[in-house]
């Protein structure tokens, strides 16, 4: 009853915000549209809010070629409500406030060209802002981060380790993963390590996006291979997650459910199932302490964890690396201002006594493949050890 309450109340305020859109514009641009009658312009208004409901929730419904095209277009108007509503809402503050200030001219407010200057530079500025950041998104760029360990790791004077996130792979993002395979390649990492969100999510092309990823991630060259933690995508509704680790095996991907594994006697790696797993099995994930109970404190300890929390259970445990993503870095300005106030640390390099973090904004996209005051990004770290 609660959930589809929520839902009920989310669909609302969906449709409050589009209704609030679509007058908004029509005041201001309708009026100098003479070839576009009222009726015309509700139903077209009316026909691309559809699309975006049923290209996100009722997406696995359409046949199969028509999928990714309602997905784009719903994901490009999903981010379109937010950034018209942003800049439909200033508009409007500035108008507020001008009624008890009275600081726009006359001459200047009363002129019905200016209504529609506003409503054509909102139209605008959005757009320029898609073209930009659809082409920021798909530039996919290499952060460098160069990391002590205060400890010995066997022989090894240093490790050179690719941190990959959030690759959302989908139909949409397979022109890019040959990219991102060379790019890795390039690097001649030690070690490739993924912090989960492999997948993007449960779709009728998820068979065909697995092979891609097959394909192309057999090609990644590394010396002590490729491991991952799960993120929040990688899971069915269950919580289950065994056909795509399967499949991520065959692809050379070696996955880490709350457990760990130690490498070339050197450094003992641990990947966490995400803490989504909770929500939708019912179990709880194990204590860190688990994976840990054996090990040799003596030699580095690296976890993957697909959000950056329960930092502070990491540290006690006397980890010396945890290695997250989830965030993008809010993908879209300014909903980094968000993450930033959910994480302790939504992106970048964080130091808590023993423990060191680091949280890439990903290498993919969620939603629309735009990306606004954030990188796609792959994250070359060196450690250096004692």
């Amino acid at each position: 009853m609660v959930f589809y309450l929520i839902i009920g109340m989310i669909m609302a305020i969906y449709g409050g915000m589009n209704y609030y859109i679509g007058f908004w514009f029509w005041k201001r641009l309708g009026p100098k549209l003479p070839f576009l009658s009222g009726k015309v312009y509700c139903i077209i208004f009316t026909a691309v809010v559809i699309t975006s409901l049923i290209g996100v929730i009722w997406n696995h419904y359409l046949p199969h070629f028509l999928q990714d095209g309602f997905y784009l277009a719903a994901s490009y108007w999903l981010a379109a409500v937010a950034y018209f509503t942003i800049f439909i809402l200033i508009i409007d503050m500035i108008r507020l406030l001008d009624r008890w200030l009275g600081f726009i001219p006359l001459a200047i407010k009363h002129k019905p060209m200016v209504s529609f200057v506003a409503g054509l530079l909102v139209f605008v500025t959005v757009g320029v802002l898609f073209v930009y950041g659809t082409l920021n998104a798909r530039a996919l760029t290499v952060t460098p981060y160069s990391i002590n360990i205060a400890k010995q790791a066997g022989s090894l004077k240093q490790l050179r380790v690719a941190l990959l996130s959030d690759i959302h792979l989908s139909g949409l993002e397979d022109k890019s993963m040959e990219n991102l395979v060379d790019t890795i390649n390039k690097m001649n990492p030690d070690i490739v390590l993924i912090s989960g969100d492999i997948i993007d999510a449960n779709r009728d092309t998820e068979p065909y996006e697995l092979r891609v990823m097959e394909y192309n991630f057999q090609k990644i060259k590394s010396k002590y291979g490729i491991y991952a933690s799960l993120g929040n995508h990688d899971y069915d509704e269950k919580g289950d997650s065994s056909y795509r680790i399967d499949r991520f095996k065959q692809a050379g991907v070696n996955v880490l459910r709350d457990s760990s594994v130690k490498i070339d006697n050197s450094f003992y790696l641990i990947g966490r199932e995400d803490k989504f797993y909770e929500r939708i099995s019912g179990q709880k994930r194990k204590n860190l302490s688990i994976p840990m109970e054996k090990m040799d404190m003596k030699l580095p300890v690296i976890v993957l964890d697909h959000q950056p929390i329960d930092l502070e259970e990491s540290r006690v445990a006397g980890v010396d690396l945890q290695l997250s993503g989830h965030t993008h870095k809010g993908q879209l300005f300014p909903f980094n201002f968000i993450t930033s106030k959910i994480f302790q640390i939504d992106y970048g390099y964080l130091n808590i006594g023993n423990l060191q973090v680091v949280v890439s904004s990903g290498a993919g996209t969620w939603g629309p493949p735009i990306r606004i005051g954030s990188n796609s990004e792959i994250v070359d770290i060196t450690l250096h050890f004692k």
